[in-house]
């Protein structure tokens, strides 16, 4: 349902922002802002998988895990095509997304989400609990049952 609304609620924002500050600045400005911005969009676009690369080997050179890297980089992508889009509204949010410590910190709440909702397992009723012990190997012929006791 929150997905819902704000799918909704985003054209909205953006009609109130267009009225209001294109009022403000004026329509040249405002057509100039949505087309600088979109090419500002698209040159990011481009370079990320550049970026992406170098970030990635620079992290296995290191013998570190290129999640993090890879976080950063689809979070960047994410923030260069919220900047195409024409908008005040999605141009700030994709702005938002390019400054590393707004990405660090979606990132950790994202992996403290994540690990919470791992964190609960579910009992499971296919486990038996139990003992064992070990006993020696018979070495001479495996299927000969052990000597049994004399009984007077």
């Amino acid at each position: 349902m929150r997905i819902l609304i704000a799918i909704l609620a985003v054209p909205v924002i953006e009609i109130a922002l267009f009225v209001q500050l294109g009022s403000e600045i004026g329509v040249i400005a405002t057509l100039a802002w949505v087309f600088a911005t979109a090419a500002l969009g698209v040159m990011l676009m481009r370079l990320e998988p550049h970026r992406n690369a170098e970030s990635v080997r620079a992290a296995l050179a290191r013998d570190a895990s290129p999640a993090s890297p890879m976080a950063h980089s689809a979070l960047r992508m994410i923030g260069a095509l919220l900047v195409v889009l024409p908008g005040f509204f999605t141009d700030t949010l994709g702005m938002l997304l390019l400054l590393p410590p707004v990405r660090a910190l979606i990132l950790s709440r994202l992996v403290l989400q994540t690990r919470a909702a791992h964190s609960v397992r579910p009992a499971r009723d296919d486990i038996i609990d139990g003992d064992y012990e070990t006993q020696p190997e018979v070495h001479e012929n495996p299927h000969r049952l052990p000597p049994q006791e004399k009984r007077d």
